[in-house]
């Protein structure tokens, strides 16, 4: 739960700059810390990232034709002339995608990605979920007029409480939260973040409406199979009698 000081922090500040603390803590912390698991997780199983994609290639290249994957971030996963792909090029979209989908991390096949973790389950797997959704709740502030000093601190917490747990000793988490909420407003930085924040509303935007067109191919094609059935029943009672 949010703290009385983070509550009374973001009643001084204004809607833009609560909207872009948020953003700037989900972007440059959440990334952090999930490309940070994706390496852990690499090399828990000790193997590269590229032996990773060239393993599951085949993986990769489904999710590209179903438009989960663009063709600019596979691209980065498996780059012209020799390069090595590594997670630094990665987005914050990219990196939960191959988490969620590429057997070579590691995680549970098992995990319902489309279900709210239950607030026990603390596993990697329920983190990762948390992000993403609270990646997409701040997507969906930045569409609205007003964002509220308590959802700002509420947020603001949930996201902190992942960040926190899903760091790695050497990086003193807690003090980069701390400028993030503290930092002098960049121009410039700001600009980075609209246009990441703008790249997640089109990904979202995109695979959403892939996902709509497959389920009206895939009813389609049900509809013309039982339709096929209905006409070789008649057929075949014909034959019979």
């Amino acid at each position: 739960m949010a703290s009385g000081g983070e509550t009374l922090f973001a009643e001084t500040l204004s809607n833009d700059v609560l909207l872009y603390r948020l953003q700037i803590l989900i972007c440059d912390g959440g990334l952090l810390v999930l490309r940070n698991i994706l390496d852990q997780t690499l090399a828990a199983q000790g193997i590269t990232l590229r032996a990773c994609l060239d393993s599951e290639k085949s993986t990769v290249r489904h999710l590209k034709n179903r438009g989960v994957i663009t063709q600019e971030q596979y691209d980065i996963l498996f780059p012209d002339y020799d390069r090595i792909p590594t997670t630094t090029d990665m987005d914050i979209s990219l990196v939960i995608c191959l988490l969620r989908n590429l057997k070579c991390f590691g995680l549970s096949q098992r995990f319902d990605w489309d279900a709210t973790p239950i607030s026990s389950d603390v596993s990697v797997e329920a983190d990762i979920c948390r992000l993403r959704t609270l990646r997409d709740k701040i997507c969906h502030m930045s569409t609205t007029s007003r964002i509220q000093p308590t959802d700002f601190a509420t947020v603001w917490s949930d996201i902190e409480e992942v960040l926190v747990r899903r760091s790695f000793p050497a990086l003193n988490m807690q003090q980069i939260i701390a400028d993030f909420k503290n930092c002098p407003l960049d121009p410039e930085e700001s600009k980075k973040i609209q246009k990441e924040v703008k790249k997640w509303k089109d990904y979202e935007a995109d695979v959403g409406r892939l996902e709509d067109e497959m389920k009206e191919i895939s009813a389609n094609v049900s509809d013309v199979s039982k339709k096929r059935e209905e006409i070789k029943i008649p057929q075949y009672q014909n034959r019979l009698f």
